[in-house]
């Protein structure tokens, strides 16, 4: 049996949602097409000013346009980074997700997991666990595509972390 009590960061709550809404390996597809229709928004309105204008060599306003474009692109993770900042600030700005940040429990045994907050007790067999992600500062154990018990790695041992995993890949199948 393994337990662990904490108290989660807003550092480690924006990870998490980045994680999930962004960053996962199965949202690639989305950021691919997230860039592609902000990069085709672009270019159809950078056309439509090289061809409205004529003003200029035409090499000069593509010269400029690519460049910002290419900017802005690299740009695009950290303008959702920050939309996704302002949604965490929010979400933890309201009276009813204080404990959201508050003292947590969670306890791992072979019988499942018992994740504890100040206001809730919830229950899960193994089996609930849809989807195990390790970060290199949490771990997310997914109980669906959005909602995951989160455990910081800086709470625990070198040694718990191992028994952790240990634990994980016992009782979670490897598509998991």
């Amino acid at each position: 049996m393994l337990s662990f009590r904490f108290r989660l960061t807003e550092e480690e709550f924006l990870q998490f949602n980045y994680y999930t809404a962004w960053g996962a390996p199965e949202r690639k597809k989305y950021r691919i097409y997230y860039f592609l229709r902000v990069m085709l928004l672009y270019g159809a309105v950078a056309m439509l000013y090289i061809v409205a204008t004529r003003q200029h060599y035409i090499w000069i306003d593509i010269s400029v346009f690519v460049i910002t474009g290419t900017l802005y692109l690299i740009m695009i993770p950290s303008f959702v980074k920050s939309s996704i900042r302002r949604k965490v600030k929010d979400i933890l700005s309201k009276k009813e997700n204080q404990h959201v940040l508050g003292e947590a429990e969670v306890i791992l045994s072979n019988s499942g997991i018992v994740d504890k907050d100040t206001y809730s007790e919830s229950r899960y067999n193994w089996d609930a666990i849809m989807r195990q992600v390790e970060t290199d500062d949490s771990f997310y154990l997914y109980t669906n595509s959005y909602h995951a018990i989160v455990i910081p790695k800086r709470i625990a041992t070198a040694d718990q972390q191992n028994e952790l995993r240990r634990m994980l890949s016992e009782h979670l199948p490897l598509d998991a």
